[in-house]
């Protein structure tokens, strides 16, 4: 047993070696990014500091900014091929994607198995392939301190007021004003934050 701890300790402490080097050769400073296993970065990328980019995640785009002490945990993809832009303070849980048409706000949390898309395909003609008929882009915007639970998906051109809460499973298909909690499918308001 104390074997596998003494490796262990070794593996991790060589991953910690290893993702400050990365920082250093990408960004001029030891501790602005930190990296997991197999992170990959691509295209025109703005980081904060002290973010953390958990193992396998993947964050590309044509126009993607990350404000300082963002935690993306493991597995999470980022593709922007419009404009994301992640808020300070956010936490983005494991398995979650996010495409497209973007803006998180401050202190945000967001669950495991989130899809957030800022973009929809075209599909009305049916003499066309819907791959061939392209995609209409209105954008998503979540305002600060939003709690998006476990499960969720939210729908192009939907705004999320600022303090709402959105439960577990919901499928987000209009806005969401701001202090309220919203569930279902479609997601319907089931409550309101309240003063204490």
């Amino acid at each position: 047993m104390l074997t596998i701890r003494i490796e262990n300790k070794i593996t991790v402490e060589l991953l910690k070696i290893k993702s400050k080097i990365r920082s250093f050769l990408l960004f001029g400073d030891f501790n602005r990014v930190k990296f997991g296993r197999m992170v990959q970065l691509s295209g025109n990328l703005k980081l904060g500091k002290n973010i953390n980019v958990g193992d396998f995640s993947k964050i590309r785009g044509k126009k993607v900014k990350i404000h300082n002490d963002v935690f993306i945990h493991e597995n999470v993809f980022i593709r922007g091929n419009v404009e994301i832009e992640i808020g300070a303070g956010t936490t983005i849980n494991r398995n979650t994607c996010i495409l497209d048409k973007v803006k998180i706000g401050m202190y945000c949390s967001i669950a495991p198995n989130c899809v957030i898309v800022g973009s929809n395909h075209n599909f009305n003609n049916k003499n066309i392939l819907i791959k061939e008929q392209g995609s209409t882009i209105l954008g998503i915007t979540i305002e600060d301190d939003v709690w998006i639970a476990a499960n969720t998906t939210i729908l192009d051109g939907v705004t999320i007021g600022m303090g709402a809460v959105i439960a577990a499973g919901a499928v987000v298909n209009k806005d969401v004003p701001p202090y309220s909690v919203v569930g279902g499918v479609p997601a319907r308001i089931i409550g309101n934050r309240k003063d204490e």
